[in-house]
């Protein structure tokens, strides 16, 4: 009979054990599968245009033609930074536009030429000046990303003419840095 008792209590006790990992272990299993569907959300569809990322910015260009347009548009929730660019005549669609990103400090984090209407980016937090430029026509425009929360959405309207001259915005000086120093156009060039 005490044989049978310590059994009893033994099997119960183990019970409770098993009971007392099933949340931990259901919790750690969700997780697990937050994080894979996290890795999974950035997966892009196969007429997507492609992924890429310079220097630990995620950017993704496109968007010519109704299927390419509607494939960008469906993944733009996956983009901290939206940018659009369109002619400030009729609202057509732009590409090739000249994008150069710039951080706090005034570096060049980023420069891209876009390969459509559309230009989503994926940068750290914190505040950025992005300097557009079309032909001869220059935009410059400041905003901050935030480490949760709403996406930055920009329009940008630019008058549509032919690229003329070098399509580079601003090019690092004999320190590395580059940017808003000097004499590029580049918004509030000459302010401390």
């Amino acid at each position: 009979m005490v044989e049978t008792t310590i059994s009893l209590r033994r099997e119960q006790s183990s019970q409770r054990i098993v009971r007392g990992l099933a949340v931990p272990l259901c919790s750690a299993a969700v997780a697990g599968m937050m994080l894979l569907q996290a890795a999974v959300a950035m997966t892009l569809p196969t007429n997507a245009p492609p992924l890429r990322q310079v220097d630990g910015i995620e950017y993704l260009s496109g968007g010519i033609g109704s299927d390419e347009a509607s494939v960008m548009r469906g993944l733009a929730p996956q983009f901290k930074v939206r940018l659009r660019f369109l002619d400030s005549a009729d609202g057509s669609a732009l590409s090739d536009v000249s994008v150069t990103l710039f951080n706090a400090q005034r570096d060049i984090v980023l420069q891209v030429v876009s390969e459509g209407p559309y230009l989503y980016l994926n940068p750290p937090p914190g505040p950025y000046r992005v300097l557009v430029r079309y032909g001869k026509a220059i935009a410059c425009h400041h905003f901050h990303v935030a480490a949760h929360g709403h996406a930055t959405d920009l329009v940008l309207r630019l008058p549509a003419r032919a690229l003329a001259g070098d399509a580079q915005l601003a090019t690092p000086g004999p320190d590395g840095r580059a940017g808003c120093r000097g004499t590029t156009p580049c918004c509030g060039a000459g302010r401390s």
